[in-house]
């Protein structure tokens, strides 16, 4: 049976309940950016209070996430996605998704180099030396999210653009609050949100013909339509698909 209560740490108020869990794990919630923290029986609030203030930075920049989507879909420019839900421990069970498919999260405890793999029984391993080192397992998850992202976006990058007959010259990745992508068209320079790796291939498609279009027109009128039309013709049907994931 769990037990819940709420523990406030250097002002910030948290959400603690007792589960069988394995160990701690934190999420915050929309529209107000509540944060819950899951803990296993008998952990002490000594132990409770120092991982909180050891997370505190992971949780104000979901918390901002969170309360800038929000203001941002009261002022209609961008839908609302679903809640945050990333255990910072990268605790054995977890769901993690692969443009579009979930991979349950296997860690490992190996005193090689970390590394992540995709196994055949549909498990995401992640090895480090420390299994309980949740900043080296969630590290480690980053850089394969940022190698498999790339990967993706650049297959399907350098056939668009020849496809559009433009070239771009730099790809970036980084984590965005309200946009999927972005970009400088006067450096061909192409920005994407890095939360792309767990979106199905179909809506990073979407995002990389929208930036290569905007090499061609920055704006987003009625000639930038024409040539999302003209090349992605369902291009608005999977704007609505990635916004409402």
């Amino acid at each position: 049976m769990s037990r819940t209560g709420v523990l406030h740490v250097d002002g910030l108020a948290v959400e603690v309940t007792v589960r069988r869990v394995k160990c701690m794990n934190v999420r915050v919630h929309p529209p107000h950016g509540d944060v819950r923290l899951s803990v296993p029986p008998r952990t002490s609030q000594r132990s409770v209070v120092r991982f909180v203030r050891e997370s505190r930075a992971w949780i104000e920049q979901h918390r901002a996430r969170i309360l800038d989507e929000a203001r941002a879909a009261r002022e209609g420019r961008v839908g609302v996605e679903q809640p945050v839900s990333v255990s910072l421990v990268g605790a054995e069970g977890e769901v993690w998704s692969r443009f579009g498919r979930p991979w349950i999260l296997t860690v490992e405890q190996d005193p090689g180099r970390p590394r992540v793999r995709l196994r055949p029984d549909d498990r995401l391993e992640v090895r480090v030396p420390d299994r309980s080192d949740r900043r080296a397992v969630l590290a480690a998850l980053e850089r394969w999210q940022r190698r498999e992202l790339r990967a993706g976006a650049t297959a399907m990058l350098d056939p668009w653009a020849v496809r559009m007959g433009v070239s771009y010259r730099f790809l970036g990745l980084r984590r965005m609050t309200t946009r999927w992508g972005t970009c400088v068209p006067s450096k061909g320079r192409i920005w994407l949100n890095l939360a792309l790796v767990s979106r199905p291939p179909a809506l990073l498609e979407y995002v990389v013909v929208h930036e290569l279009a905007h090499l061609l027109e920055p704006s987003h009128g009625g000639a930038f339509q024409e040539l999302m039309d003209r090349y992605l013709p369902d291009w608005r049907d999977r704007r609505r698909a990635l916004d409402a994931r």
